[in-house]
C-alpha cells in the first residue's frame, strides 16, 4: 500500500476502534501507549502500520541504508502518514511534528538500546514488536487494532478540544496565564506552564534537544533528577535544571535545591527557580547565596513565570505563542487533571476584552 492507502486503512481501523470504546485493560500495550518517553509512543503504531503497507519492511529498521534486510524511512513514513493523521484526532500520541527526528529513533535500528534513556521502556517495546516480523498480515492487522484500541482509551483520558486562537497577542497571553496560575493547584498549573514554556523554548531557539518533566508528587531525589524540569543536549547531557515552585521562594528552598546540585553526579552548573515571586525577608539571603554559588561554579538564577512568559516569546516568531497554548494544553492532558484542564479549557474560551 502507498501512503495514500495505508492512511485510508488507518483512518477505517480507528474508527472502528473509537466506535467500540474498549475499556478493558490491555496491560502490555497500555503500558506502550502511555509511556513517559514520547518516541515510544511513536515508534509503537509507526513501525507496524509501516510494515503493514509493505511486509518487505521489518518493526526492528528505522533507517534505509546499509545492506540488512527490510530496512526502510520510518521517519518520512511517520512524517506522511502519522503526524497528518495524529493532527486530525486531539494530538492522541504527542503533537509531535517530527517524531522520528528525536535522538532515541535517529539509529538504524529499534533493539540497538545502548545510548537511550529509560533502557527498561524501549526493551518493553522491542519485546512487543520483534515478533512481528514473523507473523502473518491478519495478525499484524490484529495487533494494530488493539494499539489503536489502547491509544483510544488513552484520548479518553486526555483529549480536551481546546479552543486555541489562531492567533494571540502577547498581552493576551500574559493575561491567560497569570489567571491560570492565580488558583492554586499544589503545583500542578506552575508546573504544567513552565514545562510548556521551555518545551517551546528549546523548540524554538533550538536550545534543548530534549525536556523532561517529573510527576507533581515526585520528589527529585527519587525520580533521580536535579529538578522539576530538566533540560538536555543533543548529547544526552544536562544543561538546565529547572526547579518550579508556586509558592513564594525561600532562601530554603534555594539552599536545598543548590546543596543537591553541587553533590549531584551530573555536572550541573545552571539551575532555575522559576516562582510566583520571592519571600519578603529572604531575598538578601537568596542574593547572597545566588554570588557564592556562582564563585564556586553553579549558576542560579530566580524568576517568574510570568516574566519568563514575557520576555522570552517576545524573542520568538508569532506563530510560537499558538504553540506555547498547545503545549500547556498538552501537558495538562498528559497529568489528567480534570479540574486544571477545565480552567484552561474556560480560559481560551472566553472572549478577548
Amino acid at each position: 500500500m502507498n501512503n495514500t492507502d495505508i492512511t485510508s486503512w488507518l483512518n477505517d481501523a480507528w474508527k472502528k476502534a473509537i466506535r467500540v470504546a474498549d475499556t478493558s485493560p490491555d496491560p502490555i500495550v497500555d503500558a506502550i501507549v502511555n509511556s513517559k518517553v514520547q518516541s515510544i509512543r511513536y515508534a509503537v503504531i509507526t513501525q507496524i502500520l509501516g510494515r503493514i503497507a509493505d511486509p518487505k519492511r521489518s518493526v526492528m529498521m528505522l533507517q534505509l541504508g546499509g545492506s540488512e534486510e527490510g530496512a526502510w524511512d520510518a521517519r518520512s513514513f511517520a512524517t506522511a502518514v502519522i503526524v497528518p493523521w495524529e493532527r486530525e484526532n486531539q494530538q492522541v500520541i504527542g503533537g509531535s511534528p517530527d517524531p522520528y527526528v528525536s535522538k532515541p529513533l535517529r539509529r538504524p535500528r529499534l533493539d540497538d538500546d545502548t545510548s537511550v534513556r529509560y533502557p527498561d521502556e524501549w526493551k518493553r517495546l522491542v519485546a512487543f514488536l520483534r515478533p512481528l516480523d514473523e507473523v502473518s498480515t491478519a495478525e499484524l492487522e490484529k495487533t494494530c487494532h488493539r494499539v489503536l484500541r489502547a491509544l483510544a482509551r488513552r484520548l479518553t483520558h486526555q483529549s480536551f478540544n481546546y479552543p486555541i486562537p489562531q492567533r494571540i497577542s502577547q498581552s493576551r497571553l500574559e493575561n491567560l496565564v497569570t489567571s491560570f496560575l492565580q488558583e492554586s493547584s499544589g503545583g500542578l498549573r506552575a508546573l504544567a506552564v513552565a514545562t510548556a514554556l521551555f518545551r517551546t523554548v528549546g523548540e524554538g531557539f533550538n536550545l534543548f534537544a530534549d525536556v523532561m518533566s517529573q510527576g507533581i508528587n515526585e520528589a527529585d531525589a527519587a525520580a533521580g533528577t536535579p529538578g522539576d524540569i530538566v533540560c538536555y543536549d543533543d548529547e544526552g547531557n544536562i544543561c538546565l535544571a529547572v526547579e518550579v515552585k508556586d509558592a513564594h521562594l525561600t532562601l530554603n528552598h534555594v539552599e536545598q535545591t543548590s546543596w543537591k546540585a553541587k553533590t549531584s553526579s551530573h555536572g550541573l552548573s545552571n539551575v532555575l527557580f522559576a516562582t510566583s515571586g520571592v519571600r519578603e525577608g529572604d531575598a538578601v539571603g537568596i542574593k547572597t547565596l545566588t554570588d557564592r554559588s556562582w564563585a564556586e561554579g553553579l549558576n542560579l538564577y530566580a524568576v517568574t513565570i510570568s516574566e519568563l512568559v514575557r520576555v522570552v516569546l517576545v524573542l520568538l516568531e508569532e506563530s510560537w505563542r499558538v504553540r506555547f497554548l498547545r503545549e500547556i494544553g498538552n501537558e495538562l492532558d498528559e497529568r489528567q487533571d480534570q479540574v486544571a484542564r477545565r480552567a484552561w479549557n474556560a480560559l481560551l474560551g472566553q472572549e478577548e476584552p
